[in-house]
């Protein structure tokens, strides 16, 4: 037996009349009564018995026909299953990041997201770039975002964003009316950095070095967020990662460029060899959109 017997048999069932399901169908009548006659001979029963020209089901015929049924449903659960998965509806998309991307600026891009696909759903979660690792290469996570110091082993990396670290100080402090402040301009001035893992403090360590200057470490911390609440109290001045300031307060503090550059740089952390999804390649297009917008605001 094959799918246009079958089909062609619950025309009949539906309709009443061969007649009626060859217009169902847009067949012929002849075509509807040969695909039943195969039927009847593929499954070696008797669904009609025919009288004067008519169709009377038998039996045989209504049990086949309450089986067909259970079939084409599962076939319309199919139907709406792939409807589902086309418009995303009860999708989840699991997105992990570090501090200084989950706190203001992801959210942001999730908010966007939301609008777009109202039928998903988006679990942040927000922690360490080792943990961001750690989660993604386990497969707990769809997308990941951490600082370029990470082991990438086990994982798929790719940059994601290098911004330039800004100099964020309190509104009266000396150097707050400067266009571009320097590394000679740091020297034995209370400063407030990170944590001697990150790999952007190692490249701020480098630059100092290099130009012969000391700046009087006051204070290290893990995150960016952190730093800037530091400098709001008065605990020194600091160069911060420019997406760590999005949603933050900054009345009473001021901007000032730093050169030479000194990047923060990100990382866009993906599970070896995941299959492709087109709900994180969207939410990845909006994150890019969103990096590149704030990018242009910034010193």
């Amino acid at each position: 037996m094959n799918f246009r017997q079958i089909e062609a048999f619950r025309a009949v069932m539906i309709c009443g009349t061969a007649s009626r399901a060859a217009e169902m169908l847009r067949i012929s009548q002849p075509a509807v009564s040969r695909h039943i006659a195969e039927l009847e001979a593929s499954a070696r029963l008797t669904l009609f018995e025919r009288s004067r020209g008519r169709l009377k089901v038998t039996a045989e015929g209504k049990a086949f026909f309450e089986e067909v049924t259970r079939a084409f449903t599962g076939i319309e659960r199919l139907r709406f299953a792939a409807e589902n998965i086309r418009s995303f509806v009860g999708a989840r998309l699991r997105v992990v990041s570090m501090p200084a991307l989950g706190h203001a600026f992801l959210p942001r891009v999730v908010g966007r997201f939301a609008r777009q696909f109202p039928n998903s759903s988006v679990l942040l979660q927000v922690r360490s770039s080792e943990f961001v690792r750690e989660e993604i290469a386990a497969g707990n996570y769809d997308l990941g975002f951490a600082a370029d110091e990470i082991n990438s082993a086990g994982v798929e990396v790719q940059p994601f964003a290098s911004p330039d670290a800004v100099c964020l100080l309190p509104q009266g402090h000396r150097l707050a009316g400067y266009q571009t402040v320097r590394p000679v301009d740091f020297d034995n001035e209370r400063f407030v950095t990170l944590a001697n893992e990150d790999a952007a403090r190692s490249r701020f360590d480098r630059i100092f070095a290099e130009a012969g200057v000391r700046p009087k470490i006051v204070s290290e911390t893990q995150y960016s967020l952190t730093v800037c609440n530091l400098v709001r109290n008065g605990v020194g001045i600091a160069l911060v990662n420019p997406f760590s300031l999005d949603g933050l307060d900054l009345t009473g503090m001021a901007l000032v460029r730093f050169r030479p550059s000194a990047q923060f740089r990100s990382l866009l952390v993906r599970p070896p060899n995941a299959p492709q999804s087109r709900l994180a390649d969207a939410f990845l297009g909006m994150a890019e959109l969103e990096r590149d917008r704030q990018a242009a605001g910034w010193l």
